[in-house]
């Protein structure tokens, strides 16, 4: 199993046996590179010279208030060997017990054994930038790890691929909530515990999110914003090997280096960057402009579209379960681009989430009045927009009036859905035999939305957002042995900002209008008036071309029937109308095509 996930940790591994327990690790040196912070772990022995107490973690991730931490516990008595904040997070355990994650301000997957209450301990991250998976075991055990590929090495457990948890997959283009595509396997939702005790699992949820209660006037909320992003930044510093930062040239990942270099000479700053030889993919011009701006080392690639489709296949190899994101391409060409100079890297994960920066919030201003036109009308728009002539451009005109028009529904929760997943819940429960549609959005329920139009904030913090993004920039940069950072996510800083009204996030049509605020003098005015843009891939482009015989092998209705999975009548009609260029399934096809290469690379199609 930790041979496996030798990607995740290439300068070590540890294995410990204690009681019931056996513990796991790779480790990937970023702090202390002692052997004493060495995983996993136990406490020294207490003071008074007993055996060491039969404790022990493995731990995945960083916690940056450890310093903070470590002082705190020190104070009540407890002994530590390293600098690790590893050892801090065990010690943690030892002082608070379950209230151990509630004090943690960083990105992390844990497991503490105790052998004395008989107790395991997972604990995940607030946001889930670090993954969490496990799974029952004959006879009451439990097993986890931070990717599937791991435990599916238990001997004795059952494989396949769960239809409902598929169906899900194709609605939301990746697998929401607790659940996965591998039969018998689950996740740790984000600010969530597990704790097994004879054969037994609790699971609670130790956190949540709070919106919309701030009265600071947009002078006093820009100061403060910009002072928790400088401070969110400089914590996330903390690091005894290289360090850099992701530039696209977007707002987002422009505002992380300039609070970076609040902190640091920017000439000692190294910034990494792709480019595309297709214009409409391509943000590196606006890199440049930044890394000019700030005068930082600047590191850019600008890839053909045949150097992009070239990656494809080391990108998409880490994937255990799919994710239908065509941008884990550049994610993982930009995650290889920085591993040749750095180990640990910032990047602006989490500010589109936090300040409504995606294009469904600007559809959601205009859903509401189209919903209150005539019928008539509405079909009428409707029939002008389907007769657009299919564009493989990203974001084109025919695909942005499309997925508005498709995706309109009374419940903004929905309609955000229907925007952004490949199929609707009643297409994707079609085309998976035996699903009932219904269940397709069972996940929606888990949500605690806000009233008014913060309600799909909640939508896309709590599932987008860690069931997608965070899962590619995981997979893609981990697979290059690379940490990723994202000081959007700090606690304190997205505490702050969930709690401003939402004419803060978005004013008009104007989308992250307090950060671009924020920002003003700091950033060049281009990069705060342009809209945007977002990484991505052609694969619309791709599908009909090079990776057309791949599609048809994959696809082939006779193998679809054999798999036993999809209806074989409906996927070949996706695979026609768009190879054909007679309907624009750019999304759906590359779903399709992601679902199919996982699962056959599993020995599961």
């Amino acid at each position: 199993m930790t041979a496996s996930l030798r990607h995740r940790g290439p300068d070590g591994e540890g294995v410990l046996r204690l009681g019931a327990a056996t513990l796991g690790h790779r480790r990937l040196v970023v702090v202390d590179p002692g052997e004493q912070a060495a995983q996993p772990m136990r406490p020294l022995p207490d003071a008074d010279g007993d055996a060491p107490p039969a404790v022990a973690i493995t731990y995945n991730g960083e916690v940056y208030n450890h310093v903070d931490l470590r002082a705190e516990l020190e104070e009540l008595g407890y002994r530590f060997r390293s600098r690790s904040d590893t050892e801090v997070v065990l010690q943690g355990w030892r002082a608070w017990g379950e209230r151990l994650p509630e004090r943690l301000n960083g990105m992390f997957g844990l497991a503490v054994w105790d052998e004395a209450a008989g107790t395991l301990f997972l604990g995940r991250d607030r946001y889930g930038e670090k993954p969490v998976y496990w799974r029952r075991l004959a006879g009451g055990g439990l097993a986890f790890a931070s990717e599937p590929r791991a435990l599916l090495l238990v001997p004795g457990e059952e494989r396949g691929l769960d239809p409902l948890a598929v169906a899900k997959y194709l609605a939301f283009d990746c697998v929401p909530g607790d659940g996965s595509v591998l039969r018998g396997v689950r996740k740790l939702r984000p600010g969530h515990a597990l704790v097994w005790r004879d054969g037994e699992v609790r699971i609670r949820r130790y956190w949540e999110r709070r919106y919309g209660h701030s009265r600071l006037a947009p002078e006093e909320a820009e100061d403060r914003l910009w002072e928790l992003l400088v401070g969110s930044v400089e914590r996330r510093l903390m690091s005894d090997v290289p360090l850099g930062v992701f530039l696209s040239g977007g707002l987002d990942s422009s505002a992380v280096l300039a609070a970076m270099a609040e902190r640091v000479d920017p000439a000692r700053i190294d910034a990494f960057s792709i480019g595309f030889e297709e214009e409409s993919f391509d943000e590196s011009p606006w890199a440049r402009v930044v890394a000019r701006h700030f005068g930082v080392r600047h590191h850019q690639q600008v890839l053909s579209p045949r150097a992009l489709l070239d990656l494809l296949p080391a990108a998409l190899d880490p994937l255990d379960e799919p994710l239908a994101d065509p941008s884990l391409v550049p994610t993982y060409a930009l995650s290889r681009l920085a591993r040749e100079r750095v180990t640990v890297a910032l990047g602006g994960d989490g500010g589109d989430e936090l300040f409504a920066g995606y294009d469904t919030f600007v559809a959601e201003r205009l859903a509401r009045p189209y919903l209150r036109l005539p019928a008539l009308a509405r079909r009428g728009v409707a029939a002008l927009v389907g007769a657009l002539p299919p564009s493989s451009d990203k974001l084109s005109l025919q695909f942005r009036a499309s997925r508005f028009v498709r995706g309109l529904s009374p419940d903004p929760l929905v309609r955000n859905q229907r925007w952004f997943g490949s199929f609707l819940p009643e297409e994707a429960a079609a085309l998976v035999r035996g699903v009932d549609a219904g269940r397709v959005y069972e996940d929606l329920l888990h949500l605690q939305p806000p009233p008014g139009e913060q309600a799909a904030l909640e939508l896309w913090t709590a599932i987008y957002l860690p069931d997608d993004v965070l899962t590619k920039v995981d997979r893609a940069s981990m697979s290059v042995s690379l940490e990723v950072r994202a000081p959007f996510l700090d606690p304190e800083l997205a505490a702050f900002v969930h709690a401003l009204p939402f004419d803060h996030k978005l004013r008009g049509l104007t989308r992250k209008w307090l950060l671009k605020r924020a920002l003003r003098g700091k950033l060049p005015p281009a990069i705060l008036r342009r809209s945007k843009q977002g990484f991505g891939a052609p694969a619309g482009e791709w599908l009909r071309g090079p990776l057309r015989p791949e599609v048809e092998a994959l696809l082939e209705p006779t193998r679809v029937a054999r798999a036993g999975l999809l209806d074989p009548a409906l996927v070949a009609r996706v695979v026609m109308e768009h190879l054909s260029g007679e309907r624009d399934h750019r999304k759906q096809l590359w779903a399709l095509y992601v679902l199919a290469r996982t699962a056959a690379r599993q020995g599961l199609w």
